[in-house]
């Protein structure tokens, strides 16, 4: 569905990747903090993936 490098930048992105299992890479300051893997769980202020919470507002995801 989605190419590799494109920014998931709304929900509804957020939730196609998770329903479509794809990998995301998680990035803050333009710097890669989790090579990612496939979005567990979405929250109104977080994305859990690999067991980790990343916040929303300050982290960009991306297709891997």
């Amino acid at each position: 569905m989605f190419k590799s490098g494109f920014s998931l930048t709304t929900d509804a992105h957020l939730l196609a990747a998770m329903f479509n299992k794809t990998p995301v890479v998680a990035y803050q300051d333009n710097e890669i903090i989790d090579y990612g893997g496939v979005i567990q769980q979405i929250h109104p202020n977080t994305i859990k993936i690999n067991g980790m919470h990343y916040l929303k507002a300050n982290c960009d995801f991306k297709i891997r």
